[in-house]
Order: structure tokens, then C-alpha cells, then sequence
């Protein structure tokens, strides 16, 4: 978090949309384990994707993410905005698969807003984040309940669907 609040205070960066918005994904993409976010946002669907449609739908879930919540960042003052860590919860350990609830709250004057990071660690790849629970509510959760709505909706629609709203 505290990475990402730099690059939005980076005033090269702000002065730049486009290079703060690919600095951005970039360092989404490091934060961010995308394969994990894209399964448990298309629930039992992945299954009916195939390898090649996993992957491009995990290249325009990452997209949109990041679209639609680092501009709500990006050219906001956020000199004020704290991050406090409140704590770190291990979760079961899965198949050799770590993984922790890591609990924050955003501050910023008198709004406290509660957030758990959960991450996962797998031995190809550091701690990453996989879903975020923002007052409560799962973003992967959020996101298969969209796709589940959307029963009669082939691999190929989702990610028609998906990349026209990235396009946006």
C-alpha cells in the first residue's frame, strides 16, 4: 500500500497519466496474485474455461482492477491518508500453501475504513494478494457473484464482456 501511495505522490508520474497508470499495473502485477483472484472471482466457471481463456481472462480481470480502483488513487491528495496494520491472522495451510488474513484500516481525518489483505504464499512466488475485504466485503467474492448471475454467459462472452469494459 505503502508502494503504491508513492507512486501516486510521484510527481513525474502525476504528471504523466499513462506512465502512472502502467507503473501502476506493474506494480500490481508484483502485489497481486491474479491466477488466484480470477478463480475465486469465476467460482465453479473456470472450470469451463480453457487454458488459453484463463489466461486472457486473468490479462483483463488484472486490467480492470486495476482500472477501476487506482484512478480512484491517482490524483487524489493522499499526503493525509494513513495506513495502520492491525494484525496478521495465519489461515489453514492448504497442500503446502500458505496463507493469512492481514488486517488494516485506511485512516483519513475522521473515516476509518477496514481492510484485510488476504495472502497467499506459494514457493514460486513471494506473498501475494489474492482477495481484498473492504469493510467487509470480498472483491472476489463481489466479482462471482456478477459471473455466476450471468448462467447462460459462455467463456468467450465473460471475456468479450471483460474487455469491453477495460476499454472504457
Amino acid at each position: 500500500v505503502e508502494e503504491v501511495l508513492a507512486i501516486i505522490q510521484d510527481p513525474d508520474l502525476s504528471a504523466s497519466p499513462a506512465d502512472q497508470e502502467k507503473v501502476l499495473y506493474d506494480k500490481a502485477f508484483e502485489l497481486f496474485d491474479f491466477n488466484t483472484f480470477a478463480m475465486l472471482a469465476l467460482g465453479p466457471k473456470y472450470r469451463s474455461f480453457s487454458a488459453e481463456q484463463r489466461e486472457e481472462f486473468i490479462y483483463y480481470f488484472s486490467k480492470l482492477i486495476s482500472k477501476t480502483y487506482f484512478p480512484k488513487l491517482a490524483g487524489q491528495d493522499v499526503s493525509d491518508l494513513t495506513i495502520r496494520y492491525l494484525s496478521n491472522r495465519p489461515l489453514k495451510p492448504k497442500k503446502q500453501i500458505f496463507r493469512t488474513d492481514v488486517s488494516t484500516e485506511l485512516v483519513r481525518g475522521e473515516l476509518h475504513v477496514p481492510i484485510v489483505y488476504r495472502m497467499i504464499l506459494r514457493t514460486e512466488h513471494p506473498w501475494k494478494i489474492y482477495d481484498i475485504k473492504i469493510e467487509g466485503v470480498s472483491m472476489a467474492a463481489n466479482y462471482r457473484e456478477q459471473y455466476r448471475q450471468q448462467v447462460s454467459s459462455t467463456p468467450e462472452d465473460i471475456i468479450s464482456g471483460l474487455k469491453e469494459k477495460v476499454a472504457q
